[in-house]
């Protein structure tokens, strides 16, 4: 069977186990040059989230019910999933992401949506709302965002990511359920590999072994970390952090092994307004804690509403 139809195969069994029905779309990207895949979800205003590294849109199946009440456009970014491959160099995936994004809202036609980010996919939301203000409406971060905050650390197993040619080469093994799960555990937190169904693991484990995403998630690791350090281009620093305008929140597992949220809490501060809510959990404290991760982005985002910056969000 070919990897993408058991990648599918593995996908419907999780909506199903989920009783979720996302609608799949695909949108080409002439700047970025990719193709890019989308699962949207739901009805209401509109939020665009944004997966972490090596993960696909379908790590955030289980938690969408707890989201409910929100349109949620859940990006594959480039290499991840079914989208497309891209290259990364080193000093370019900052400007990369930033017109993947604007290519993502123009292609959804949305001006000011709410921008929710995990890891990866936190960065490049940071990296965005300090350079387009004017573009999102408020931005929601789950767990550390990737090398985005001063103090962030490489560890295992990315470190290995980083190697040129090791990194595809782990990504493309074959990798069994079981030892699929003590990855997860390590680069998300125990309890999250628990909490992960059978399910989601298969989703995540075939769509790694991807060839262009292996190519892909290897090229984008080794653009921004060294072995044990990021590039320090990747790096914000507190000026840039001021220049965010949007309503910011940040949902921080209390044993997330990157950065502790008292060590990330002096570089926030420099966001005006911006919130740090500490929750139980590690580096996915949406799989291992979904409803206090959804009371955080929900009573922030009615409050972005409320203000002025979004449309009118329920409370319910």
């Amino acid at each position: 069977m070919h990897l993408d139809t058991k990648i599918r195969t593995a996908e419907a069994s999780l909506f199903a186990h989920h009783d979720v029905r996302p609608e799949e779309s695909f949108i080409d990207l002439p700047r970025s040059a990719v193709r890019l895949r989308l699962l949207s979800v739901g009805s209401g205003p509109q939020v665009v989230v944004l997966h972490g590294v090596t993960l696909t849109a379908a790590v955030w199946i289980p938690w969408v019910h707890d989201l409910a009440g929100y349109r949620l456009h859940l990006v594959e970014l480039p290499g991840h999933g079914l989208s497309g491959p891209v290259e990364y160099r080193r000093g370019m995936v900052r400007d990369h992401a930033l017109v993947l994004l604007d290519e993502i809202l123009d292609a959804l036609g949305l001006d000011q949506p709410a921008l929710l980010g995990h890891s990866l996919g936190g960065m490049f939301v940071l990296w965005y709302a300090a350079a387009r203000p004017e573009r999102v409406g408020a931005l929601v971060a789950i767990g550390e965002p990737a090398v985005a905050l001063p103090g962030a650390a490489v560890r295992m197993p990315l470190s290995l990511l980083t190697v040129p040619a090791l990194g595809p080469a782990v990504l493309r093994s074959p990798t069994p359920r079981p030892v699929y799960r003590k990855l997860l555990a390590r680069g998300l937190s125990p309890a999250a590999a628990t909490a992960a169904s059978d399910q989601l693991v298969d989703v995540l484990r075939l769509a790694g072994r991807r060839p262009g995403n292996a190519r892909t998630v290897a090229s984008l690791m080794h653009a921004i970390d060294g072995f044990r350090r990021p590039f320090p281009e990747n790096v914000m620093t507190d000026a840039e952090l001021g220049r965010i305008a949007a309503p910011a929140a940040f949902c921080w597992g209390l044993d997330d092994p990157f950065l502790e949220a008292g060590d990330a809490a002096p570089h926030l501060a420099c966001i005006p307004g911006a919130t740090l809510h500490e929750v139980p959990g590690g580096h996915g404290p949406w799989l291992e804690e979904p409803v206090a991760c959804a009371a955080v982005v929900r009573e922030h985002l009615v409050a972005a509403a409320r203000s002025g910056r979004l449309g009118s969000v329920g409370d319910e």
